[in-house]
């Protein structure tokens, strides 16, 4: 299909100069939900870059064409396209006689030739791990949500302003940071509202640039934001014209509730830059208060993100950014109080003027001094915050309750001990909205040490001050819970990222330890927990460590966030490595797959090219490994656990086996499938014996495993004499054998090798033949003198007749299944003349040939299985279909019994030919010819 596309795009750019080409055109399998980048095969592009196109084999890089990422608008919504064209034509007229055409260019060029087409400064492809600007400066922004935003929104039906919509009067805060070229972002909102259905970022005319959907159907929600309501994500790769617009403050953000239909509205912002933002640690969504004018304060509301320091007094630092507090008269110097309140109790109020008032967004600044009661309160989620008109106290009125901060954030550690003794381990803690810190500690290889203390402590200064005791709440190797009684002096160093975890375990001396970062919670730390990654390789120094987050989002992407510790380098290329297995077993088939190259301690991507369903089906229901390795060397490895894959993103399985089956396209060949049987997987065509019951044989075809139990044929001995050697299934004679001299000096084999199986001396069995299971009619002996096996058929024309031939095998040789010697060439069909090598056929989708592996069935061919003991089976078909060999009984019509019936008073009955029993052919032999009779008029 994709060559299809490429040669079309050959044949057009032969007869245009010009040819506009959108996302997946070319690459159909590249389609993405992507509007505010470009995908050109499995390379992310940014807007306004421009790149000449490589298509691969066979054709190459096509340095006459020039391809664009260029904005296209498609009704209210701005979708980044990839336009092509070339440029051939405008190559300029060279300067001189004997131009020069440069390797890579397109244009023929004379010395001093500058300004030509085909001089394309190609923006690479968007660096996954590079700073930029915005990022070195640390820059942060917020975003108040209400209905007086001065963006006028309509739905896409252009019936009713969404506003008008709004009867709860819904309002949100946002809280926006860059990292890494992506766009974090957390967002806190009214609590009598349900989640949003989706967040939309526009530009000043009211144009969507990107949109993102934050109530898939079916998709997990993460357990951050499930526990804390927040709203949490990143915008990936957001482009430079668009990180333009919002230096500029000229972008606003959208969240949007209900259906598209009179059930929906939406409350928006203008995302402005605050500096103070990066000292929050608490924040308030501020509303109309209960017993505010409803008709004044319509669409109003307000955010306040607060700070505190406990060096010296206990201080508060407080910013609100409001509207709606103003009355038609009020343009300038208008008066405002800002009070805290402990349980309805006023306990500070400052008075603060705004200079220029504004119906969409101002703010205000102020501080106090709290006593230490206060000061706990407020750490523990009880004061209220509120911000009033002071010409009309009740009737323009803000008030909130003071929760943790709004951002979405998570704090994580790699814990290493200082001694050889290998102890490692991890730790990751939030804030909860009410004040109340979740932690959870995990300690590897801990075996019987019982640690004499786990605590927290501050290390902003030498004196390493405890600050939480966590020993009580630590067994084995977990400590988990939450603290609802946080020190006012433990969230300054908190979120300034200087708190310690510190285990120490007096036996042995040893001193486990690590340091709390923070982390933004979206895409990869989306998920319920992160993973430790525990040490492989032992060259490796005892304090390698790592920690992986892995998430699935409702679009079927995968991402990933790794951080490693305690490697002893930096500077060397790792792999990033996740083998998926449909669960813990023996020959169990492995998927592999290559997620990432890095170099360093981090790696932390969301890959355009995913998993399949098939591959996420066993992410989410059997078992994934991430490895993380340098060459072929396993370094550190983990299995990934408490993974949630969204329903749609799951293939179907198969109950028959229960094995996910490989998913492929009608066009493609379909993969074969292992079979599993007690606790362990088989390949197509192996053949084995069952761990519980000797006599029971299986062998797997098309993904399912036939199995078969042997009736074991009667010894020639007395009852008493007989014995049962260990592994056998029939019990055999004792047989005295005495060999001549000459022979007696050969090395001759214990036992006898019969398809893979040993068999003692003397036992007695019948074949295991593939498809039809054990040939009851043929009876095998290992014989005692020689060690070979010998198989005579049983002539009884009742319970054999069906599968009769007319002639004795002796097998005269031992040999495993896979490597049947030819017998009787001149049995079974027609034999076709093909000049084919066999590694031809088999690439051809032809199918094994046990009976000659040199010979393998060509693809759509039909034959005869060969059995050992008969030959050309000719009551059974087989056909090769696309490698796979599918094989049915002949069935029993009216011409083969009449054939048989022939056969049989012709005394000509051979059944190698006629494979239909007397029983099976009874009902056509008396049934009576009827004659039907059609009326007359």
């Amino acid at each position: 299909m994709k060559s299809k596309f490429i040669q079309h795009w050959v044949e057009e750019l032969r007869r245009t100069s010009y040819l506009p080409l959108a996302i997946g055109e070319i690459y159909p399998e590249s389609e993405m939900e992507l509007q505010s980048e470009c995908v050109f095969g499995n390379e992310v592009r940014e807007l306004g870059s421009q790149w000449i196109p490589n298509l691969g084999v066979p054709f190459g890089i096509l340095y006459c064409m020039k391809c664009e990422c260029v904005p296209f608008q498609r009704k209210r919504r701005v979708v980044a396209k990839v336009q092509c064209r070339n440029i051939q034509k405008e190559c300029p007229e060279p300067t001189c006689s004997e131009p020069v055409l440069k390797k890579g260019r397109c244009c023929k060029t004379c010395p001093g030739d500058t300004n030509n087409p085909d001089n394309i400064q190609d923006i690479d492809i968007i660096p996954q791990h590079s700073l930029d600007d915005d990022e070195k400066t640390t820059k942060h922004y917020a975003a108040l949500l209400t209905g007086r935003s001065s963006l006028v929104l309509k739905n896409d039906y252009l019936r009713l302003s969404p506003n008008e919509r709004n009867r709860n009067k819904i309002i949100a805060t946002g809280r926006f940071t860059f990292h890494k070229k992506n766009l974090h972002y957390s967002f806190i909102f009214s609590d009598r509202a349900q989640r949003p259905r989706s967040l939309q970022f526009i530009d000043n005319e009211g144009n969507i640039l990107e949109e993102f959907t934050l109530l898939a159907q079916g998709a997990p929600l993460g357990f951050y934001q499930k526990t804390t309501r927040k709203v949490c994500g990143s915008w990936k790769r957001i482009p430079r014209p668009y990180r333009r617009l919002m230096k500029q403050e000229k972008m606003y953000v959208a969240l949007v509730w209900g259906t598209k239909d009179f059930t929906e509205f939406t409350i928006s912002g203008l995302i402005t830059k605050y500096n103070l933002l990066s000292k929050e640690m608490f924040s308030s969504l501020m509303e109309p208060a209960a017993n505010s004018d409803p008709d004044v304060m319509n669409g109003s509301g307000g955010t306040a993100f607060i700070s505190v320091s406990t060096a010296i007094n206990p201080s508060i630092y407080i910013s609100v950014i409001f509207n709606g507090l103003f009355g038609i008269d009020q343009i300038a110097d208008v008066p405002l109080n800002i009070t805290l309140y402990l349980d309805k109790k006023k306990i500070v109020q400052k008075q603060v003027i705004v200079k220029k008032p504004s119906n969409e967004l101002n703010l205000v600044e102020t501080s106090a001094i709290l006593e230490n009661q206060e000061m706990r309160a407020l750490t523990r989620g009880k004061l209220g915050i509120g911000i009033h008109s002071v010409k009309n106290p009740v009737n323009m009125r803000l008030y909130g309750h003071i929760v943790s901060k709004a951002s979405c954030e998570i704090f994580q550690t790699l814990l290493a001990s200082n001694s050889e003794h290998g102890l490692t381990g991890m730790g990751w803690f939030y804030m909860t909205n009410e004040g109340n810190l979740n932690y959870n500690v995990q300690v590897d290889n801990l075996k019987t040490e019982i640690p004499n203390s786990v605590t927290l402590t501050d290390l902003t200064t030498k004196r390493r001050t405890e600050l939480e005791d966590l020993t009580p709440y630590f067994e084995g190797g977990w400590a988990n819970g939450t603290i609802d009684r946080i020190s006012p002096k433990f969230l300054e160093p908190f979120y300034s990222g200087n708190i310690g975890i510190n285990i120490s375990i007096e036996k042995t001396s040893t001193v486990v330890k690590g340091k709390l970062v923070s982390k933004l919670v979206a895409d990869a730390r989306n998920s319920k927990a992160p993973i430790l990654l525990k040490r492989e390789n032992y060259t490796l120094p005892p304090t390698a460590v790592g920690l992986a987050w892995i998430s699935v989002d409702h679009d079927c992407h995968i991402h990933y966030d790794i951080s490693l510790s305690g490697l002893g380098f930096n500077n060397r290329k790792l792999d990033l490595i996740l083998e998926l297995l449909p669960m813990l077993a023996p020959g169990a088939p492995v998927i592999r797959k290559h997620l990432d190259s890095f170099i360093g301690n981090q790696v932390e991507n969301s890959p355009v090219e995913g998993l399949s369903k098939e591959e996420l089906g066993r992410l989410d229901t059997g078992v994934g490994i991430i490895k993380i390795m340098e060459d072929k060397s396993i370094l550190l490895s983990a299995t990934v656990t408490q993974l949630q894959v969204p329903f749609g993103c799951r293939p179907p399985y198969n109950a028959d086996n229960n094995v996910p089956p490989l998913l492929f396209d009608k066009n493609d060949d379909p993969p074969s499938i292992d079979c599993f049987y007690e606790g362990k997987f088989y390949q197509e065509e192996a053949q084995w014996t069952s761990s519980r019951d000797p006599c029971t044989m299986c062998f797997c075809q098309n993904g399912k495993e036939k199995c078969d139990t042997m009736t074991c044929p009667e010894p020639d001995c007395d009852e008493r004499l007989r014995v049962k050697a260990p592994g056998e299934c029939c019990p055999s004679c004792p047989s005295k054998s005495f060999l001549p001299e000459t022979q007696s000096r050969r090395n001759l084999p214990h036992t006898c090798l019969f398809n893979g199986k040993h068999h003692t001396k003397g036992s007695k069995f019948h074949p295991f033949l593939i498809p039809t299971g054990f040939d009851t009619c043929t009876e095998c002996v290992c014989d005692p003198v020689f060690m070979e096996i010998k198989c005579v058929r049983n002539r009884n024309e009742r319970s054999c007749c069906k599968n009769c031939s007319r002639q004795d095998f002796d097998v005269n040789e031992s040999y495993p299944a896979d490597e049947m010697p030819v017998r009787n060439p001149n049995l079974g069909r027609k034999q076709e003349k093909t000049t084919k090598s066999a590694d031809q056929i088999m690439k051809e989708g032809g199918c094994r040939n046990l009976n000659n592996p040199h010979k393998p069935h060509e693809n759509g061919s039909e034959y005869f299985p060969y059995i050992d003991s008969l030959g050309f089976y000719k009551c059974v078909t087989c056909k090769c279909n696309r490698g796979n060999q599918t094989c049915k009984r002949n069935p029993c019509d009216k011409a083969a019994c009449e054939k048989m019936f022939k056969a049989r008073k012709n005394k000509k009955l051979q059944t190698g030919e006629h494979c239909c029993s007397v029983k099976d052919c009874r009902r056509f032999k008396h049934k009576k010819n009827h004659r039907s009779t059609v009326p007359t008029s």
